[in-house]
């Protein structure tokens, strides 16, 4: 509607305009070397008017021509975009549905089209994988490194095949990589603490589980309760080689989780060690009735040193007592009279 009006208000300013100049006739006269032109006022402004247009007209064409070759190419490009894009998706679609040939070829397809988009490298290395062609998916991976857009789910991809082959310690590096890279990714600093667990490292899991709980990869509550386990383990590897440095670990874990058997029975052992009878039995009483085990038991009924059987096996009564409902308790009650 506002072009319309604009155009409306165009014309009648020139009908005006041409009106005006009719009114009031004149002639020009133009004299150049040998020649001279006379013509009146209102034809002269009339040609000038179609010459512009003639010019304006000329340059488009130009303008068109110089930059057919461009428009050519984007159409060209918009077109190969397009494909790329369609086998993507039904590359995608082909994986997922575990259509190993179908997926080969969308592959295909999308390398000619998208060579360099990183999701075709990655349709790529998955339809390898379903080909079970793990050394073109390990290869495609691995040129993904080179490259910091693609940096990222080449690692992924690699570590994924480590732990597929059993390579342990492949997949810690690639997850180590991963970390120093980018320590929001949540897959690649759950699969250090994962493998750090499994190792038995536990100075590098308390690492990388500060590091977790930093980013927001686990809730208070499970990093505390994870942490504990770390400190009980710690506890457990030091007890013997460095006492003291297992018992501040030990009543640690034990604060963080009072639950957490393997650093109630550290702590009670070292302390009743210590002489520290009634702490070391407070401890024990605190996880026996959250969580009644042999090991605890065992721990209550020595943790007073020279106690002759006959003590032993009324502190253990003492202790089953406290749970009635367990059947740790007289089993527990069993073992001392035995």
């Amino acid at each position: 509607m506002f072009r319309l009006i604009i155009f409306l208000l165009s014309t009648l300013v020139v009908a005006a305009g041409l009106a005006w100049l009719a009114d009031r006739p004149g002639t020009l006269l133009i004299t150049w070397q040998d020649y001279e032109i006379e013509t009146t006022v209102f034809r002269a402004v009339v040609l000038l008017v179609m010459l512009s247009a003639v010019v304006v007209a000329f340059w488009s064409l130009l303008r068109q021509l110089w930059l057919s070759p461009a428009t050519v190419g984007n159409v060209l490009m918009k077109r190969r975009q397009k494909r790329g894009l369609e086998s993507l998706s039904g590359g995608m679609i082909a994986v997922g549905a575990g259509d190993r040939a179908l997926a080969s070829r969308y592959a295909a397809q999308a390398r000619k089209s998208l060579p360099n988009e990183p999701l075709t490298h990655v349709l790529r290395a998955q339809a390898a994988q379903l080909s079970g062609d793990k050394q073109t998916a390990r290869r495609i991976f691995e040129a993904m490194l080179n490259a910091p857009d693609t940096e990222q789910l080449g690692l992924r991809g690699l570590f994924l095949e480590a732990e597929r082959v059993g390579e342990t310690e492949a997949a810690r590096q690639f997850a180590e990589r991963a970390v120093r890279l980018n320590p929001k990714l949540g897959w690649s600093v759950e699969a250090l603490f994962d493998i750090q667990c499994r190792q038995a490292d536990w100075e590098g899991a308390l690492e990388t589980l500060a590091l977790a709980r930093r980013f927001g990869h686990v809730e208070k509550p499970v990093a505390d309760r994870r942490r504990a386990v770390l400190l009980a383990g710690q506890s457990q590897n030091t007890e013997e080689s460095d006492p003291d440095k297992a018992l501040t670990l030990a009543l640690e874990a034990h604060g963080l989780a009072p639950d957490l058997v393997p650093a109630a029975a550290v702590a009670g052992r070292l302390l009743a060690a210590r002489g520290n009878t009634p702490r070391a039995t407070k401890i024990i009483q605190r996880t026996w009735v959250r969580s009644s085990h042999p090991e605890l038991a065992t721990a209550y009924a020595y943790a007073r040193i020279g106690d002759s059987p006959r003590d032993r096996l009324d502190r253990i009564k003492q202790l089953a007592a406290l749970t009635p409902n367990s059947i740790e308790g007289p089993i527990a009650v069993a073992t001392a009279a035995i």
